[in-house]
């Protein structure tokens, strides 16, 4: 078999797999990584992860390569959630102040990290001021700007105001979110004035929370909602990353697309029935590579600007171990599918050690696993969490141990970062002859290809000369020694190759 030539920067990554890495700093490898604020770090002792937890362990999130955090809600709010928010211009008390913020984003973009908000306007807390002020004009009889920011009815409602009989609100999540009325001038001057703080406090860009909420059972004006607030994103700063939750069936998200968002998380790949988790646990890659091909197609279409963002859980979701049967090999499958996609994919915090959590929400957000030894280095879980975690190697535990999960999700990584064609180029399936092997193309200029062997135990022998990638450069492989492919073209069990044709 013909030889490829060679752009190894350095070999030596991680567990002999061969890896390439830069040879000056990192590079931007495209990656997201969402912390659920409150079981993250917690920086004072009193058990609740906070805003100088999280730039304690910078060097951490640097080590993983991740280029960008999610942070959930930061803001005021009674629940542990904060999804509810009571000021959208303050940090909550428990998780610091608005100068840890700023320390906090200053802190990250010295290591090449962006940081992007949860931006929560389909609806308030019951308990902000705006909210207070309508119910209070209403049970007067009086008056206020305040009422026409959210959405009241006479004679029936979701929810009823209260000291103010006859009078109901909107609020599909429940009484304590009221629905606001993004019709609204006010609303909307609102929103425009908040994403202009945080911007002029660093951010790099914004989560958008339940975009299909945004009107109800009307799509097409949830799309224009979700293009004013791009817009009015980018006028301030035309680099400003928005990403949305868009939790519905494909054609829908296809729809959203022609707000212009930049990106809206790929849910119909991710959970339990996704085809990511799937195909990990049976070990057939083929069809990520033939099902994703078609779904970036599809998408460009849409909107030829937008990238897609796929991911395997987030903070409403239970845990991919559960999923995958805490099967590790399942699990490193799962983050080889997944990782190597183009678009942005997002990780959750303590994906990346297989923690646990499933059933309710609290569960979901248990906390980060600094040790599995050392309790004390933990954040105390949510308040009505049901389960405890049920890893038994955190990041202390697995730090240094080169076949751990953690480490090969940074193997992972730091290979993506070496092809920036994964960001925005065009994708299309190849055909290598093993329903095991995920391999496709990605052109942007310049053509990387992957090449993932999801079987957990067949070696599969590809003809790369068939495939037209006999004259391609090998840019790094994990879980095989770069050598090795070079010599025979094999992908042994669990690893992956990545490679550029000009």
């Amino acid at each position: 078999m013909k030889r490829f030539a060679c752009l190894l920067l350095a070999l030596a990554l991680l567990m002999g797999a061969g890896a390439a890495a830069p040879a000056e700093g990192p590079a931007a490898s495209g990656v997201a990584y969402e912390i659920f604020v409150g079981s993250f770090a917690d920086s004072d002792g009193d058990g609740l992860g906070d805003l100088r937890g999280i730039e304690e362990k910078l060097d951490y999130i640097a080590s993983l390569g991740v280029d960008m955090i999610w942070l959930t809600p930061i803001h005021p709010s009674p629940s542990y959630h904060h999804y509810d928010v009571t000021d959208y211009y303050a940090v909550a008390p428990e998780f610091g102040a608005l100068e840890d913020f700023d320390s906090l984003v200053a802190a990250c973009r010295e290591r090449g990290i962006g940081v992007i908000l949860d931006l929560v306007v389909n609806h308030t807390g019951v308990g902000h001021p705006w909210f207070s002020e309508a119910c209070a004009a209403l049970a007067g009889g009086k008056e206020s700007p305040a009422i026409e920011m959210y959405t009241f009815t006479q004679g029936s409602g979701d929810h009823e105001v209260p000291g103010a009989s006859g009078w109901y609100y909107e609020g599909r999540f429940g009484p304590h979110m009221p629905d606001l009325n993004l019709d609204n001038e006010d609303v909307r001057g609102e929103i425009a004035r908040i994403i202009a703080f945080w911007q002029e406090h660093g951010v790099s860009g914004f989560r958008l929370d339940a975009t299909t909420s945004y009107y109800t059972g009307a799509p097409g004006k949830c799309a224009e909602f979700v293009r004013f607030i791009c817009e009015t994103a980018r006028a301030k700063d035309p680099d400003c990353y928005v990403v949305g939750e868009c939790w519905a069936d494909a054609q829908t998200i296809l729809g959203m697309y022609s707000s212009g968002i930049d990106s809206l998380f790929n849910f119909p790949a991710a959970d339990v029935d996704g085809l990511l988790v799937q195909a990990a646990l049976n070990g057939r890659g083929a069809a990520v590579a033939r099902r994703m091909a078609e779904w970036n197609g599809q998408l460009r279409a849409a909107s030829p600007a937008s990238l897609d963002a796929p991911f395997l859980t987030n903070h409403d979701i239970a845990r991919a171990r559960g999923m995958l049967r805490s099967d590790e090999a399942a699990m490193k499958a799962a983050a080889m599918l997944y990782l190597l996609l183009p678009g942005r994919p997002f990780v959750y915090y303590g994906e990346e050690l297989g923690m646990s959590g499933s059933g309710r929400d609290e569960n979901k957000r248990l906390p980060m696993l600094w040790s599995a030894a050392d309790e004390t280095a933990n954040c105390l879980p949510p308040a009505d969490a049901d389960q405890k975690q049920r890893l038994k190697a955190g990041v202390a535990e697995q730090e240094g141990n080169e076949e751990s999960l953690l480490n090969w999700y940074r193997a992972l990584i730091a290979l993506r970062s070496l092809a920036p064609e994964l960001a925005r180029g065009e994708m299309t399936a190849l055909d290598a002859g093993n329903d095991a092997v995920c391999a496709f193309t990605v052109e942007d200029g310049t053509t990387a290809i992957v090449l993932v062997n999801a079987s957990k135990g067949e070696t599969v022998s590809l003809d790369l000369a068939a495939l037209g990638l006999d004259d391609a450069a090998l840019l790094g492989c994990v879980g095989v020694p770069a050598e090795d492919f070079l010599a025979d073209a094999a992908l042994p069990p669990l690893s992956c190759a990545l490679l550029r044709a000009e």
